[in-house]
């Protein structure tokens, strides 16, 4: 039941990445909650469930960005391995420890992005610097997500019909 639960989950961070993740937009920066998502699901529940949700929910990221496709995918899924390997040897209690934790992932994600974008020959001006910048500004979004994705965990709902 609590596996259906984070995919349900998954299903509106999908939408709300696509819909209305644009609205936060800083310097045409869409901020990505499916670091802060996975970050999230990859310490709640077993890695058989985790890793084709996490290929069926990139998957369907990536087709809705073909240019992307296939690079969210491979993403998400090496994220959750990490996630999910080594988050036991990690206090998750200590704020500076999962911001870290938050910052490396997102460091990741985007030099997987840099790599495709070199490769693609793509780059303008300035890419370094907004590269910089999306990692800075997506780690203190992933943060609050986590943290606020956390909260919503621990609300027992409860209806008395």
């Amino acid at each position: 039941m609590r596996s259906i639960k984070y995919a349900i989950l998954g299903i509106f961070i999908l939408y709300f990445q696509l819909i209305i993740a644009h609205h936060f937009a800083i310097y045409s920066i869409i901020p990505n909650f499916f670091i802060a998502y996975f970050a999230f699901i990859s310490i709640r529940i077993r890695a058989k469930f985790l890793f084709p949700l996490a290929f069926i929910i990139g998957l369907a990221l990536d087709i809705m960005y073909p240019p992307l496709l296939g690079l969210n995918t491979i993403s998400f899924l090496i994220i959750s391995f990490l996630v999910n390997k080594f988050h036991m040897n990690v206090n998750k209690q200590r704020f500076i420890i999962v911001s870290l934790s938050i910052l490396f992932l997102n460091f990741f994600y985007y030099s997987i992005l840099i790599i495709y974008h070199i490769m693609a020959a793509q780059l303008i001006d300035g890419f370094l610097l907004l590269y910089f910048f999306s990692i800075i500004f997506n780690t203190l979004i992933s943060i609050i997500a986590v943290y606020i994705l956390t909260l919503l965990d621990k609300i027992k709902i409860t209806l008395n019909v």
